[in-house]
């Protein structure tokens, strides 16, 4: 027998191993003497299981249940008892990992019911049911994106196969002018006549264009290249789609929507998909902009013993708001007159392109909590940031010049600049 020394915060808890199939689930109830009292039972994890299970777990009046996110079998049973109107903990299978040896379902789903009951995990951020159905969307919407950007490249690849590198000429082969050309080539059109339904806008290219179109598509390349064509349309369609179902379903978040896109870097699919992502008010859930950077996962990692710091890679956090966060600093950093541009450009100077990216992923990150906490538009500060690494690396620089006799200072307080010594 053993008593529980621990704070109880949950008097009737209940853990859940959830399977794909299958659902290990054991109730924790405290008596009056301190002493745990623990039933388990399992459940289907279809349907009518899941009903059961809420059922169970309502019948003996639990008010709090934990499972490890695993994949995406513990959304169902997430919702289940969400309806039920009990308080789901969606926990790091990390944090609960359970004693090598001590491994089995009914284990871990006691385990959990422990862990719920003490309050010993902490609960990973899980947005409303109207966010978690725009995540679906926008997620989905990624995915078509990085097919679409596929069949660009294999369409890209067909041409420069046979000559007529096009790619090399004008910037973006599907752009206006650029499909013209592609739709020439699949339809077997002559140099000239391709080069007539162009715009004025490569008119400056038109030798250059006219010589690669010398090159022509064999029966099989144009076969394969309007097949890639009718793929990537028809994706076009799908994503249009989709795009209006996110419109509609952020109707009610319009206001937020404009305000992400005042940030550098940020367009308007960028801001529906991190809105997807951090739902409408990431202060109320977040509360502060450490906590969304650390989630997003552009924080840098600590790894410290004895005193001595050493290296370590950005933490494991949220992928998909880490991977818009990403795209976004790119953009940001190419955007010239804002902060984000010398930024960039300074961590770049000493720390190099990726880990400078991510930096300015992470003050994106924070600089997002800001705009949607606050209810305003982004203003740039007008932060030089290149001269403020000057400012700070300046008296390093020049005691380092002086000690390799690059820079050799007077009894008069002249310096003078030995090219030698450089």
């Amino acid at each position: 027998m053993m008593n529980d020394d621990l704070h109880v915060v949950h008097v009737r808890a209940a853990g859940l191993d959830v399977h794909k199939m299958e659902i290990t689930a054991t109730v924790r109830l405290c008596g009056a003497g301190g002493e745990p009292v623990c039933e388990t039972r399992r459940f289907d994890a279809l349907p009518e299981g899941l009903g059961e299970m809420a059922g169970w777990l309502g019948g003996h009046r639990v008010t709090a249940a934990a499972m490890e996110g695993t994949g995406v079998y513990w959304e169902t049973p997430y919702e289940a008892l969400e309806a039920a109107g009990i308080e789901v903990q969606l926990l790091h299978a990390q944090q609960v990992k359970q004693l090598r040896g001590r491994k089995t379902d009914v284990g871990d789903s006691r385990w959990l019911a422990r862990v719920c009951q003490f309050g010993l995990g902490r609960p990973s951020f899980v947005p409303p049911r109207e966010f978690r159905q725009l995540r679906v969307l926008s997620r989905h919407r990624r995915t078509l994106v990085a097919e679409r950007g596929r069949v660009r490249n294999r369409a890209a690849k067909v041409v420069d196969r046979s000559g007529a590198r096009i790619g090399g000429v004008i910037t973006d082969i599907f752009g206006m002018n650029g499909r013209r050309i592609l739709d020439g080539l699949v339809d077997g059109l002559a140099r000239d006549a391709i080069l007539g339904t162009l715009s004025s806008h490569v008119r400056g290219k038109l030798d250059r264009l006219g010589d690669a179109l010398t090159a022509t598509l064999g029966a099989a390349d144009r076969v394969v290249l309007a097949d890639l064509l009718r793929q990537h349309d028809a994706l076009d369609r799908r994503l249009a789609d989709l795009d209006r179902h996110l419109a509609d379903g952020l109707v009610p978040h319009a206001g937020r929507l404009r305000l992400l896109q005042t940030v550098p870097g940020i367009d308007a699919a960028s801001a529906t998909a991190i809105l997807a992502e951090t739902g409408p008010d990431p202060a109320a859930v977040f509360g502060t902009a450490d906590r969304l950077a650390a989630w997003a996962g552009v924080c840098p990692g600590n790894n410290e013993s004895a005193g001595k710091r050493r290296g370590a890679r950005a933490r494991a956090g949220a992928k998909h708001l880490r991977a818009l966060l990403v795209g976004c600093a790119h953009g940001a950093a190419r955007t010239k007159d804002c902060q984000f541009h010398a930024y960039h450009r300074a961590i770049t100077a000493r720390r190099g392109h990726k880990r400078a990216i991510v930096a300015t992923a992470h003050k994106l990150a924070r600089v997002i909590f800001a705009v949607l906490r606050d209810d305003r538009p982004y203003r740039d500060p007008e932060v030089d940031y290149e001269a403020l690494l000057v400012a700070r690396n300046a008296p390093r620089w020049i005691a380092r010049l002086r000690e390799f006799g690059v820079l050799e200072q007077h009894a008069d307080g002249t310096v003078t600049v030995n090219w030698a010594a450089a």
